[in-house]
């Protein structure tokens, strides 16, 4: 599907929507290689995606590629369609597994808009989507790379959880790296905790490089996750097979050309993993995607996963990348070792009257779990309830 469009600006006049990632690849592909975008929304990263859990959960794939009048690639936004109860909603591709959301574009283009400019583009794409009631656009950074995300700015546009960086410094080492995000005492109880875990076996960070080590760090992490998941009296979003094979295809994709979409990283002890983290890659920043370790009494005295991710850290910085990401959330680790907090907003544009009142649920939904998150006792509950229906919390 594609529309001309008579446009206020005079570097884009096209917009085409197309129903699976093949059909949009070449443009993907080049605004990926040369533009603006985070690492989640590559194209092998989300193609497995559209192909196992879209397909799964019944949302359609609506790529939107913006381009200019000689059909120059300017700006994509992987989205999907779907509908919750007679409302038709549009999201970005690839869910809960993304820690940030934003459009693929070029840079140029992107220099030139701003936050009236964006909601006019994002109103066009609403027209050539036909039919949507809700622009539903989570997750969204305020900048990437140096670069205003506009889109994040919109009216009706509300924060949401932090993203925990960790930006490196020019002329840093690991040495370095290490003294200035952990204090004294704290570097003295690290030592003596990757000495307990030498104790049991020899220490090594490794990345996946094979179809067997890929298959070997999964069934860890698989493992490693539905053990705490149940500790923890919290549905487990890993079990499903499709989720699985999503995983799988994307940590096998570009696995030869040593560029996987989702890079799998293990923290062994011995012949044991003791820890093992996934996280996508854009040759510039590593971000967590998901991470996880054993439950073995022995093992968590060492504290395996705060191991994991400070060498993980200091992988990236051997590596040459500028930044790493743990993605959302409050947990202690990812605080201590990636102390920057990005801002992260949550923007739900209406279209039409029952989009409105859609919009006013969701901010209503967002203010209910805050107040949930905050309360230790109210958010066990929630979680027992989720877990006895099988739903995810």
């Amino acid at each position: 599907m594609s529309a001309a469009l008579d446009t206020p600006f005079a570097t884009w006049s096209r917009i085409e929507v197309f129903r699976s990632p093949e059909d949009a690849a070449s443009a993907w592909r080049a605004l990926e290689a040369q533009g603006v975008a985070t690492p989640y929304q590559r194209y092998d990263w989300l193609a497995p995606w559209y192909a196992f859990v879209a397909a799964r959960k019944g949302q359609t794939p609506a790529i939107v590629l913006v381009s200019n009048g000689a059909g120059a690639p300017l700006a994509l936004f992987p989205l999907v369609m779907l509908r919750t109860g007679p409302v038709r909603l549009a999201r970005f591709a690839g869910g809960k597994h993304c820690n940030a959301n934003m459009g693929l574009f070029d840079a140029d283009f992107l220099a030139t808009l701003g936050p009236e400019d964006a909601s006019t583009l994002l109103f066009a794409i609403s027209e050539a989507l036909s039919g949507v009631d809700l622009l539903d656009l989570r997750s969204q950074p305020l900048s990437w790379n140096g670069f205003a995300n506009p889109f994040a700015l919109v009216a009706g546009a509300r924060p949401a959880e932090d993203a925990h960086a960790l930006a490196f410094q020019p002329g840093d080492t690991a040495d370095m790296l290490v003294r200035r995000l952990v204090s004294k005492d704290s570097r003295k109880k690290l030592a003596k905790k990757l000495r307990w875990l030498e104790a049991i076996g020899p220490v090594s960070l490794r990345r996946a490089q094979t179809e067997a080590e890929v298959d070997g760090v999964l069934e860890a992490f698989f493992r490693q996750r539905a053990a705490r998941f149940k500790a923890q009296h919290i549905a487990n979003p890993f079990s499903c097979k499709t989720v699985q094979q999503f995983l799988r295809s994307a940590a096998l994709a570009g696995l030869d050309r040593g560029s996987p979409a989702l890079e799998l990283w293990a923290l062994w002890c011995g012949d044991r993993i003791a820890a093992a983290f996934g996280g996508v890659s854009d040759g510039r920043r590593l971000s967590g995607a998901f991470i996880s370790f054993e439950n073995d009494k022995t093992l968590m005295r060492s504290s395996p996963g705060e191991v994991l991710t400070m060498e993980l850290a200091k992988a990236a910085l051997a590596n040459g990348l500028a930044s790493f990401d743990l993605g959302m959330g409050e947990d202690g680790y990812k605080r201590h070792v990636c102390p920057t907090r990005e801002k992260r907003v949550d923007a739900s544009i209406p279209i039409t009257p029952m989009g409105h009142a859609m919009a006013l649920g969701l901010r209503g939904a967002n203010r209910v779990r805050e107040i949930v998150k905050r309360d230790v006792r109210l958010l066990k509950t929630v979680r027992r309830v989720a877990l006895r229906f099988g739903a995810p919390t």
